[in-house]
């Protein structure tokens, strides 16, 4: 009897254990996905912990559900899961995840405490409030107005103003759910409309991509030409369409802001004042000169800093993140500089920042390189490509809309090849790298 009850209990801890690693792969998976981990690399990295965990799983991975089946051999059954949740940017919880991950994988803890772990992570609420996050869209399009299109500084407060307004939509958005179906047509109607009715004071295009840069599709553009060209092809058509998409509604809102704007001050200028934009002119509206360019070296770390706010990073990731993002910027703008190298600019800049990023990963076994990189790219991809080629077809200026088009590939893909190059030079093995977490 003593004998039954001991083999009874062993089995009972077995199944305990099975179980628990089970959960731990199921928890990890929704973490993973919800703080932003690279979709590409996250089902290469579920097959790495479960063969670590000894557990008997299959995955597939598409954009906001991952389907995880365990299988049984002795008893030749299946259980399938559907872990589903919005993927979204949280760099600190995304950072708290992948060391809690590495210290299982690497049997520092328990199974059952790092399911502990992985539920206090997810159970915790943003790092920043809603007020600070309603500043940080002050602050990135109060620098990014002279930064990226040499605004002046009056062209930088309206820019702010324009950025509160689109901060406190996205706080409506986020509590009315009918509201955020027409979240971004309202918001860059509104911006669009401000600034045209200021267009004798400001300049008009500054203003008012500045304001709705917060908006603007670059890093979704880019994330998707990324995992199309790891041949992850749903999920990358998939945020491909929706970056598209977005592309057209801003476009919209905006072309229509314009107008109004335009027709109440009694002037016919809407369609000059969209073709200037698209044609990247500066003498759309009441444009002044921007501030000396000694200026910029206050407003990139500060910028960067805001980027890094906007997707929930720490204060203890800042320093790492904002001198990824300076890097990419800083090596962006001088490549650009030659008519020779600036094809490969964004390419360039993409391998720089990617080659610090992964050997930081390298050396801090505690550190992802992902954090870092999505720092960087936040500056280096110019979302506003997007958006102008929206606006070419709105205006119906093919040759612009084609050339416009092809731009927005040729970067996002630039940035893909210089991203896997750096991950290639720092991991040319990566199976020899159990949990890494990189582009």
């Amino acid at each position: 009897m003593v004998a039954f009850e001991a083999e009874k209990q062993k089995i009972l801890a077995q199944l305990a254990d099975i179980f628990n690693r089970q959960n731990f792969l199921l928890l990890s998976s929704r973490a993973l996905m919800a703080f932003g981990a690279p979709l590409h690399r996250l089902e290469a990295n579920l097959i790495a912990m479960a063969l670590n965990l000894d557990v008997e799983a299959t995955f597939a991975v598409l954009p906001g559900i991952i389907l995880i089946t365990f299988g049984d051999e002795d008893t030749r059954s299946s259980e399938t899961y559907v872990v589903r949740g919005m993927a979204g940017y949280d760099m600190y919880r995304l950072g708290r995840t992948n060391r809690t991950i590495r210290r299982v994988l690497k049997s520092r803890i328990s199974v059952g405490q790092g399911v502990k772990n992985l539920e206090r992570i997810l159970a915790t609420p943003p790092i920043y409030s809603w007020w600070m996050m309603l500043l940080d869209y002050v602050a990135i399009s109060f620098f990014i107005c002279p930064l990226f299109w040499n605004g002046s500084w009056q062209d930088a407060g309206v820019s702010a103003m324009l950025g509160l307004m689109v901060g406190l939509l996205q706080l409506l958005a986020g509590r009315f759910n009918n509201y955020a179906n027409l979240f971004e047509v309202s918001s860059a109607f509104l911006v669009s409309f401000v600034a045209a009715l200021l267009q004798n004071h400001v300049c008009f295009g500054t203003v008012s991509f500045a304001g709705i840069v917060m908006l603007l599709p670059g890093l979704a553009l880019t994330t998707s030409i990324i995992e199309m060209a790891s041949r992850n092809m749903i999920s990358g058509t998939v945020r491909l369409v929706f970056a598209l998409s977005r592309c057209f509604m801003l476009g919209y809102g905006i072309s229509v802001g314009s107008m109004l704007g335009s027709r109440v001050l009694g002037l016919d200028t809407a369609v000059a004042l969209m073709e200037g934009q698209i044609d990247s002119t500066t003498d759309v509206g009441n444009c002044r000169p921007g501030p000396s360019k000694f200026w910029w070296f206050m407003f990139l770390p500060v910028l960067s800093l805001a980027f890094n706010i906007s997707i929930s990073a720490h204060w203890r990731q800042w320093p790492f993140m904002m001198f990824s993002g300076c890097l990419a910027y800083t090596v962006s703008y001088f490549t650009s500089l030659s008519e020779a190298v600036s094809p490969l600019s964004p390419a360039i800049a993409a391998f720089a920042m990617g080659l610090f990023a992964n050997v930081l990963a390298s050396f801090y076994n505690h550190r992802s390189a992902v954090e870092p990189i999505l720092g960087g790219v936040q500056l280096l991809v110019p979302g506003s490509l997007g958006l102008k080629t929206v606006l070419s077809f709105i205006t119906s200026s093919g040759t612009s809309s084609g050339s416009f088009l092809y731009n927005i590939f040729a970067t996002s893909l630039g940035v893909s090849v210089g991203l896997f190059l750096s991950g290639m030079c720092i991991f040319p093995n990566r199976r020899k790298r159990v949990g890494l977490m990189t582009f």
